[in-house]
């Protein structure tokens, strides 16, 4: 056999080995892609710096997630600023969400319990405090429509983002809390207001105006979020502060909406407040 001729075979052999490689990513792409056609679809979305999570019925819940164990789950990937990775390492899901892309991958949960959902792609100053909750359930237990809905009113929130679980339109998580449907949207006129400014959502900038204010026990706060993102006003100094979210919490407040924080039930003092999805953004508000 000639020296050309060996030439040749190694070069054949080469190309059928990259050709197989390649099917096998191919078809590895697929299995991941191809979900069952009775999968339910959950829409993932990434956010500086949290995780939102709409179901099929219209449910949202950010900061958590509950699913049903032996259940098929499509995720629709999707990025709303920056590129995140979505990652549940118990079940090696890993998936990166892309802005203006939107990633497909599925799975069914096998083992009941409380796992953590992470980013995998640093995505910015808060990218260690990116994390949410995956709670896979019996089939048998409540839905979770109705956990949601539990969550909101029990004022339920998580360790890593201290969101409520809900519809971030909307909060009946505390007593002392509402919110409105747009800035402006209150029905009574509130006798102070606190605005998130634009721009809050980036470390150094103003976070709120203004930064400390004092009212009058029993004077209702609207809270306008002027911010190209989302925000709470959470009392506690973090989200892992003991007493957080217990004296008012917001929850979800959308961008270009407002709420009211009530302080009918609060005893004259200072109460620290942070925001449960920028954590570094912090204020004080002083009831005479």
């Amino acid at each position: 056999m000639g020296h050309a001729t060996v030439e040749w075979v190694y070069v054949g052999v080469v190309i059928s080995l990259l050709t197989w490689v390649g099917a096998e990513s191919w078809n590895v792409e697929r299995v991941l892609e191809h979900a069952p056609p009775e999968s339910e679809i959950i829409k993932v979305i990434g956010q500086q710096w949290f995780w939102t999570f709409e179901h099929a019925d219209g449910t949202k819940e950010i900061g958590e997630l509950h699913v049903k164990k032996g259940v098929p789950y499509r995720f629709e990937v999707v990025s709303q600023d920056v590129i995140h990775s979505f990652n549940i390492p118990d079940f090696t899901i890993l998936m990166d969400a892309i802005p203006g892309r939107v990633n497909t991958i599925w799975n069914m949960f096998d083992q009941t319990g409380e796992y953590l959902i992470q980013c995998r792609e640093y995505c910015g100053l808060l990218h260690y405090n990116m994390k949410a909750k995956l709670f896979v359930e019996e089939p048998t237990q409540t839905n979770v429509a109705v956990a949601t809905e539990t969550a909101n009113q029990s004022q339920s929130t998580t360790s890593g983002t201290g969101i409520a679980a809900g519809n971030a339109s909307s909060s009946t998580s505390a007593a002392t809390t509402t919110t409105t449907a747009g800035a402006g949207a209150a029905s009574t006129a509130a006798a102070a207001t606190l605005t998130i400014p634009v721009g809050a959502a980036t470390p150094g900038n103003p976070s709120y105006d203004p930064l400390s204010l004092t009212v009058k026990k029993g004077d209702e706060i609207d809270v306008v979020n002027k911010d190209s993102t989302l925000h709470t006003v959470t009392s506690g100094k973090a989200p892992d502060a003991p007493d957080a979210g217990k004296q008012f919490d917001t929850s979800i407040v959308n961008v270009g909406a407002s709420a009211k924080v009530a302080t009918a039930n609060l005893e004259p003092g200072e109460y620290d407040f942070h925001c449960a999805v920028h954590p570094f953004m912090m204020g004080k508000i002083i009831v005479q």
